[in-house]
């Protein structure tokens, strides 16, 4: 009897729905590749001797809300902290950033002297690192970082 009720739930597509429905639903949300973009990323080589850099990018934020940026990760560095510089007793001093938010259609900008990236222990290879920007709201945006020598002007 038992055989019989199962082949008939196969046979009729019933279990088949089924078993997709559970698949689909235990599924990580998929990001629209169109939601948010990330331009401009680059990581600094770090000097001779040193395993501490910086790195810099420009967010887009194409949602219709808020997101906010609550950390970056990667397998380049041992850790990476979100860092901005501000003006303290007359003095540029770097601070640590725990949450960017970025408005619908907005861009925030991770730059040399602003909002910008510390990498730690980092290990970089010979082509572009893909990092992870960490969002609120669960979604992880991966982006390629490329790697770029620190020019006398910076």
């Amino acid at each position: 009897m038992f055989l019989t009720r199962f082949r008939q739930l196969f046979t009729s597509g019933v279990f088949v729905c089924l078993i997709l429905l559970g698949v689909i639903g235990c599924a990580p949300a998929k990001q629209n590749s169109a939601t948010y973009d990330v331009s401009n990323a680059s990581i600094r080589t770090p000097m001779a001797g040193r395993t501490v850099t910086a790195g810099y990018f420009d967010f887009k934020n194409n949602s219709a809300a808020t997101v906010t940026i609550v950390g970056v990760s990667g397998d380049v560095a041992a850790s990476i902290e979100m860092h901005t510089i501000k003006k303290i007793d007359d003095q540029m001093r770097m601070r640590p950033l725990p949450e960017v938010s970025v408005a619908p259609g907005a861009e925030v900008n991770f730059v040399s002297g602003g909002n910008h990236l510390m990498l730690f222990d980092v290990q970089l290879g010979d082509s572009p690192s893909i990092l992870k920007i960490e969002l609120a709201n669960g979604v992880i945006v991966e982006a390629p970082f490329q790697h770029t020598q620190l020019i006398d002007s910076d």
